[in-house]
């Protein structure tokens, strides 16, 4: 039984608390749970963005949003909802799609995020820097942080790609710049295949590459010859057929701050579950199958977006004859960098348990 100095001294205690509050201090002794857990506690929740919603919001688009009168950019992010003070698709990532029509050039513009291309319908170009990187379905390009680019499509059929930037990152960071190139367009500095000729196994060493990150264009068809490769392996029984874009040069990832993998799973493919401390965002390119993040079942299809957390048990079924392939991104350079990435598998390969199915939103 505490005594009456026991009572005295904890409501002493109580109030020096509050007094040191009102005078923004925080007491660690009072708050050590929320300055430090004893795990992750994400502030969000795996979400699911179904093809139906995402093509009629393309083609709305398609109707009321002109680039002349300066949007810039016919394009909408995918938003987690507890994310919204973000607009992030995660808390380091934000994707979204973008429209152009045949014949627009979206203007020239840099920004200090970081960003991918990856064209889903249509092909068309980015131009960075004053190169032309011209991308089919299914082929991957970067724009790096800082770097002037534009957009065009110079073909007779809309195209559509996802965009993947890690603004909600610059956000936290509280680093943002952005600045419209002057008169619009940048001029043509650079062969259409400059980069190109820098990044197989040979080069001219009588001369220097002068980026950074290359300006690399991955074509689908060598990335899927890749995963036809590597179809027979065991793989990751976690990820299956997981492949890693590279960069070409550094043999690291294609960006500093973000990951980019081509995803098998093989007909009938369960993946036992795991975690780690990256969070990643799924655009399902073929297939139907279902993912189980923390016990809420997800259906997918191809055409949907879905995103996993950092910390959330996840596994993946692919529950059909045919593969199933994903295009995905990942904050796990941001995590490696800082040495904060963690791991953990569920005890013996386990399955979770589905306690409940994720009901997405559609247009009524």
């Amino acid at each position: 039984m505490a005594s009456d100095v026991d009572n005295r001294i904890e409501t002493e205690l109580n109030a020096f608390n509050d007094q040191l509050v009102k005078h923004n201090l925080t007491p660690t002794w009072a708050y050590y749970q929320e300055l430090i857990s004893t795990e992750p506690t994400p502030s969000y929740k795996a979400y699911l963005w179904k093809a139906a919603l995402l093509e009629y919001v393309v083609n709305r688009s398609a109707v009321l949003v002109d680039l002349e009168r300066g949007g810039e950019r016919r394009s909408f992010e995918v938003v987690n909802p507890d994310l919204r003070h973000l607009h992030g698709t995660t808390h380091t990532i934000g994707a979204a799609l973008q429209l152009v029509k045949p014949g627009e050039i979206a203007p020239s513009h840099r920004h200090l995020a970081s960003a991918i291309r990856f064209p889903v319908k249509g092909k068309a170009y980015t131009k960075v820097n004053g190169e032309k990187l011209y991308m089919e379905e299914r082929d991957l390009i970067l724009t790096p942080t800082w770097t002037w680019h534009e957009h065009g499509n110079e073909n007779d059929e809309p195209v559509v790609w996802i965009d993947a930037l890690d603004y909600p990152f610059n956000k936290l960071m509280q680093l943002s710049f952005f600045e419209p190139y002057p008169g619009g367009m940048h001029p043509n500095s650079r062969s259409s295949d400059y980069t190109t000729n820098w990044t197989g196994l040979t080069r001219p060493a009588w001369q220097h590459y002068n980026e950074d990150i290359p300006l690399a264009t991955y074509k689908w068809a060598d990335t899927l010859d890749q995963i036809n490769r590597w179809r027979n392996d065991d793989g990751s029984a976690h990820d299956g057929i997981l492949l890693e874009y590279a960069n070409p040069f550094q043999d690291g990832p294609v960006l500093p701050t973000m990951s980019c993998y081509a995803q098998l799973l093989r007909p009938n493919e369960h993946t036992s579950a795991h975690r780690h401390t990256s969070s990643t965002i799924y655009y399902v390119l073929d297939g139907a199958g279902h993912s189980v993040m923390d016990g809420v079942r997800f259906n997918w299809a191809e055409g949907d977006f879905f995103m996993i957390p950092p910390w959330v048990w996840h596994e993946h079924a692919n529950t059909t004859e045919k593969d199933a392939i994903f295009f995905a991104i990942s904050d796990k350079p941001i995590v490696d960098a800082f040495r904060l990435y963690r791991e953990e598998a569920l005890t013996d390969g386990e399955r979770q348990e589905v306690l409940s199915t994720f009901e997405p939103l559609i247009f009524e």
